[in-house]
């Protein structure tokens, strides 16, 4: 019986709503965030706030890191993946796509990840499924980005958004063989990892041009849009994900990403005003039946298999 059918829906089903919205909403305040501020300020917006808010918790649980300066610096490389360059990329992309459009390309995320698994982690066996799972996201990829439409293809914004999913997948891979052996909480690994990625962006946002004074007031909406991408999609939102782990597990969780485009689409259309054309929710569903068929766990091999029922239960 799954962690899922294990616990009442109660436990879990509040965070995986949040995170959905939270998720959902971000590429709404991306685009919000850039009517006033360079995609790498925005970046650091998100991080400044998100990191206030989770160091915050630290402080309150009385959970202060003990890491080791090692242990610092593979986190460090971790967020450099997770949320540093894609928070440079994803708003550099939105200023090339529709909020929509990046949001459907974000969910070709665990494509990368199991690509990268399978280059990176020798142990990990790649499945046939797996193998098909892949060359059908891409194909999928083709189709949502309408590849035969050359005068309209969105290379630049598909390129930097294609680049975020990439660093993910990359990220998500390096978190598995840099921090197994890192021993905190999910809440103080996150408040570390973004407080790291502050640094990494921050040199892009100090080097892009300084936003004007209406950007900045307390009614500028475009910064109302950044603080809530902080607060909801940087910070409790990333909380949100663990406890959905531990209370139905990492299928569970990571079902989030067939969630987050729905969201997304919505408010992309309600109050946006964007337009979806038809084969951009057609490419979505072949890119998630990709990531569904890359995300299955090949089986055991035989002499494995036999190796564990010989063993002591």
């Amino acid at each position: 019986m799954s962690a899922a059918t294990d616990v009442p829906l109660r436990a879990w089903l509040p965070y995986f709503l949040g995170v959905s919205a939270a998720w959902g909403a971000s590429f709404l305040f991306i685009e919000v965030g850039l009517e006033g501020f360079a995609p790498a300020q925005v970046g650091l917006g998100r991080l400044i706030f998100g990191a206030v808010v989770l160091l915050a918790m630290v402080v309150s649980l009385r959970r202060l890191p003990r890491l080791s300066w090692r242990q610092v610096g593979a986190i460090a490389v971790v967020g450099a993946f997770l949320s540093g360059i894609p928070l440079i990329l994803i708003p550099l992309a939105q200023e090339h796509l529709t909020s929509i459009l990046a949001s459907l390309l974000n969910a070709a995320t665990p494509l990368w990840t199991a690509l990268f698994v399978a280059l990176l982690i020798p142990t990990e066996r790649v499945s046939r499924v797996q193998i098909v799972g892949l060359v059908l996201g891409a194909m999928g990829i083709a189709v949502l980005l309408g590849a035969w439409n050359v005068d309209d293809f969105p290379l630049v914004g598909a390129a930097l958004m294609l680049g975020a999913t990439a660093c993910y997948g990359i990220g998500s891979t390096l978190s598995r063989v840099l921090l197994a052996r890192v021993q905190e909480s999910p809440v103080v690994l996150s408040a570390t990892q973004i407080s790291l990625s502050v640094l990494i962006v921050a040199p892009f946002a100090l080097a892009a041009p300084n936003p004007g004074a209406d950007a900045l007031a307390l009614n500028s909406v475009s910064l109302w849009a950044i603080v809530a991408l902080g607060v909801t999609g940087t910070s409790f939102a990333y909380v949100w994900f663990w406890k959905i782990v531990k209370a139905a597990g990492a299928t569970m969780a990571a079902s989030v990403t067939y969630a987050v485009p729905v969201v997304a689409t919505a408010l992309g259309i309600l109050v946006l005003g964007e337009h979806l054309h038809w084969y951009e929710p057609v490419g979505a569903a072949i890119v998630l039946t990709g990531v569904w068929l890359a995300q299955r766990k090949p089986r055991p091999r035989p002499e494995v298999m036999q190796e564990l029922k010989g063993s002591p239960a």
